[in-house]
């Protein structure tokens, strides 16, 4: 067993010792803003929160020899990190405090504190997090109504309007979130998503965050024995912070939602539109509306819902465009062929766009970053741009297609599957993009929030991931010479259309050893970027970007309060000769760096390899207490693009308490 080894066992074990110990009983609860979880509150003053402790340790075997901008404080990349915390606004405490008036307005607030342990003395003080809510619901014969005001609430309207996408729920559970809950058993979490295909998350899962005044109505009277509801907001997303940052410039988002529900059908209008203001005096602006209509019924079992209308898009340098967006999904239930289907058409235009919908924007570059702070540093929101090749489930703007997706079972194995093809409308860049699902969220903690980092500058951090950009080339190498393409013009525009395919094949298996439940997950996605139509990804090399993601998990009960979890995973990117090839040296002042080899580039494009190899322990230490600890060794590196080397370990210790 090697030093370093050791070192970081001992060093681990430092790290958690002091949080070890406690000793009361608290009750299991699902945190959720100002949700009441104490028995017996005193008056109408209820409080709520939980305690999030998360120590973390990292190792480098090997890392690139760059300097960065980063979470942590000294020269970056370190050999060795150990942070309580990490660089996301995760709060290690969180109380949420709410009450009611005898004239029935109530009100609540959220408070936080941050990791003390960073040197910085302003995160030992608790600030307010979601901010000062108010609220008031009056319910009366004609309906009930409910008015908010304040702070950040979680809010969804429809999927072209304002919604978080989650996909088709297929993902690894190895890795934990801040917003996964604690369940009533420490076993829940894997059985549940076994049983259902589906784990179940607190508010922020699938919500975009709103701050504003929001009012609601429901239980209202329609035609015909149906029921009236509605939902309307005005205020800021996290897409709208202007005020926040630039004061005087207005940064604004408004919706509505009304809904007629009948029997077994459902009708809804919807309304979603954002200003903001570049400059002061409201000269310089971009705005974009959308306007759709849902519908949700069935006719013999089977049941047709979707969304339609138009979108808009505008600012000081382009007029008005208008574009048509639909999303139609027709679910056919196994009784018609045996196992159930769920088939989706969409088809949304480039000029439809919306940076707080399900789909992603690929045709407005200057919603790309869209929360820069204006002093320059990087956007803490950040999305890929050109062509993103995306897993099954999430949309983009100026593509059309469709998908296939099933679900059924085979005595104890539960198969989920889907494919489908995509194709954009309009040629407007020959850019592609891609993002890791498998090494993501170890690549994203390199460098929190950030853009252009890594040995060629191609990694681009956001929330718990990281996306690569890839450009089609107007020349590439041949018998050491420059030859054209042929797929890019003079003026540097495509002369090729971009079509994508998309592909998941998610395997849960449930077996009894020694007594005891084991469970088994296999998680594959292959999505592949072309200038052809295929209706399934492509296998050879006319794909542009081929990319592949094997996960596996395992999850053992060796008692109703410890489970053990295991997870191997396997990632693949290949792009063909059209795209970015190695050409130049990533250290061009090798002593800067302390890089003294020459450096050879390989004139040729990305081939790279992902792996991870974990394992953890689940452990309920009491109701609404919870202890976990993961423990990876990850490798991640590119064959061609040599200097692209990053090879290490990470540890994880999680301590959570509800309250």
């Amino acid at each position: 067993m090697s030093f370093n080894y050791i070192n970081n066992i001992i060093m681990f074990i430092f790290l958690i010792f002091p949080y070890f110990s406690f000793s009361q009983n608290y009750i299991d609860s699902t945190f959720q803003s100002n949700q009441p979880s104490v028995k017996d509150p005193i008056s109408s003053l209820r409080m709520s929160g939980y305690f999030r402790y998360l120590g973390y340790v990292r190792n480098f075997q090997d890392i690139y020899a760059l300097d960065i901008d980063n979470y942590y404080s000294g020269e970056y990349p370190q050999p060795t990190t150990i942070s309580i915390g990490t660089g996301y606004r995760e709060p290690m405490l969180m109380l949420s405090i709410s009450g009611k008036t005898k004239k029935k307005l109530t009100f609540g607030t959220d408070l936080l504190m941050n990791s003390p342990f960073n040197g910085d003395f302003d995160n030992n003080l608790l600030s307010l997090y979601l901010g000062s809510n108010l609220y008031s619901t009056l319910n009366t014969s004609v309906g009930n109504f409910s008015l908010q005001a304040g702070g950040i609430r979680w809010y969804r309207q429809s999927k072209l309007t304002a919604w978080a996408e989650e996909g088709y729920l297929r993902y690894s559970l190895f890795e934990r979130a801040p917003y996964d809950p604690l369940t009533r058993e420490v076993s829940d979490r894997y059985s549940s998503y076994y049983k259902k295909g589906s784990i179940s998350q607190d508010l922020r899962f699938g919500n975009i965050a709103f701050q504003g005044i929001t009012f609601t109505g429901s239980s209202m009277r329609g035609l015909y024995n149906s029921e009236l509801s509605f939902q309307s907001i005005l205020g800021k997303t996290q897409n709208n912070i202007g005020e926040i940052i630039s004061y005087g410039k207005d940064d604004y988002a408004a919706g509505i939602r009304v809904n007629n529900s009948f029997a077994n059908s459902s009708f809804a209008l919807n309304y979603f539109t954002s200003f903001t203001a570049t400059d002061s005096v409201r000269y310089n602006y971009r705005t974009f509306s959308i306007y759709s209509s849902e519908f949700d019924f069935k006719l013999q079992n089977l049941r047709f819902s979707g969304e339609f209308g138009l979108g808009t898009y505008e600012s000081h340098l382009i007029d008005k465009s208008i574009g048509e967006i639909i999303l139609f999904n027709f679910d056919i239930p196994k009784e018609y062929l045996g196992i159930p289907f769920k088939i989706q058409y969409s088809r949304i235009a480039p000029e439809a766009v919306n940076v707080n919908s399900s789909f992603q924007n690929t045709t407005v570059l200057d919603l790309v970053n869209t929360t820069v702070i204006e002093e320059g540093t990087d956007a803490t929101v950040l999305s890929s741009f050109g062509g993103p090749v995306n897993n099954l489930g999430y949309l983009a703007n100026n593509r059309e297609g469709y998908s296939l997706n099933t679900e059924f079972k085979l005595g104890d194995l539960v198969v989920s599957l889907g494919t489908g093809f995509y194709y954009e409308l309009e040629r407007i860049n020959s850019n592609f993009s891609y993002s890791h699902n498998t090494t993501g969220l170890m690549l994203s903690r390199i460098s929190y929030f950030s853009s252009g980092y890594g040995p060629y500058s191609q990694f681009n951090s956001y929330y718990r991931g990281v996306f690569e950009n890839v450009n089609i080339q107007d020349s590439i190498y041949s018998n050491d010479s420059l030859v054209a393409t042929g797929l890019i013009d003079p003026n540097g525009l495509p002369l090729f259309d971009k079509f994508y395919c998309s592909s998941d094949f998610h395997l849960k298996y449930k077996i009894n050893v020694f007594d005891k439940n084991l469970y088994l997950f296999s998680l594959t996605n292959y999505n592949t970027a072309q200038d052809f139509l295929s209706f399934f990804p492509v296998i050879n090399s006319s794909a542009f970007i081929r990319s592949f993601n094997h996960q596996i998990d395992v999850c053992y009960e060796i008692s109703k309060s410890t489970n053990l979890v295991f997870k191997h995973a396997t990632e693949r990117v290949i792009c063909n000769e059209f795209t970015d090839f190695d050409d130049k040296d990533p250290y061009p002042n090798d002593n800067s760096w302390g890089v003294t080899e020459n450096y050879e580039p390989s004139f040729k494009s990305r081939n790279q390899y992902g792996k991870i190899i974990g394992a953890g322990i689940d452990i309920k230490l009491n109701d609404g207490a919870y202890l976990f600890l993961r423990h990876s060794y990850f490798h991640f590196f590119d064959e061609n693009f040599s200097a692209t080397n990053i090879k290490g370990s990470e540890s994880t210790f999680e301590l959570k308490i509800n309250f």
